[in-house]
């Protein structure tokens, strides 16, 4: 499963969706309709064609293209990723290749992984291209981020029990030998006296 999204040629940007195998035509379209209906997209001149390879033993493939308002949001610097996974988790793999033909401060999701996928993102240039591997279908919406989670801080090693005891150990001979220099001191100013 291969999505591409093509932005910044103009006012729309154009999608892509390429089926690994032929489905039928109202499956692709109502991957696009999901997309439209879930996540209030404005599609526009949707067309879904199966085509087959001149390659001996290929299979007929089904891809499906429209245009929509632009994906890439270059203020925040991210890129949209969870409408694909969410409408196409039905596959185990999906890839979607952002192509930008315009400026783009990249600021979004890098690497991310829950219970339902792994994602993992490869950049050149103004290419970004996601690699999602479903793990588990039964989601509706993950709630993916936008931007890259903040790294947790890792936790403080405590203290173990022998080192603890060492500190104790150390800090009482410490004190016992102030003790005994003190004693020694007033011992021998003592004597002096005497």
């Amino acid at each position: 499963m291969l999505v591409l999204v093509l932005s910044g040629m103009g006012p729309l940007d154009q999608i892509s969706i390429n089926y690994t195998s032929a489905i039928p035509k109202q499956q692709a379209l109502g991957d696009i309709d999901a997309l439209e209906r879930d996540y209030s997209w404005i599609v526009r001149d949707a067309r879904v064609t199966v085509a087959s390879s001149s390659t001996p033993g290929a299979r007929p493939t089904t891809s499906s293209v429209f245009r929509t308002a632009p994906l890439p949001n270059s203020r925040e610097g991210t890129l949209p990723l969870e409408p694909f996974v969410s409408v196409l988790r039905r596959f185990g793999s999906i890839r979607v290749n952002y192509l930008l033909a315009m400026p783009f401060e990249f600021r979004g999701l890098k690497e991310f992984e829950s219970e339902y996928v792994k994602i993992d993102l490869k950049r050149g240039g103004n290419s970004y291209q996601y690699t999602v591997r479903v793990k588990g279908r039964d989601f509706k919406r993950l709630g993916l981020p936008l931007t890259e989670p903040k790294a947790r801080e890792p936790a403080r090693a405590g203290t173990s029990a022998a080192a603890r005891t060492l500190i104790i150990v150390g800090l009482a001979l410490a004190g016992a030998l102030v003790a005994y220099l003190i004693a020694a001191v007033v011992a021998g100013r003592r004597n002096q006296r005497g």
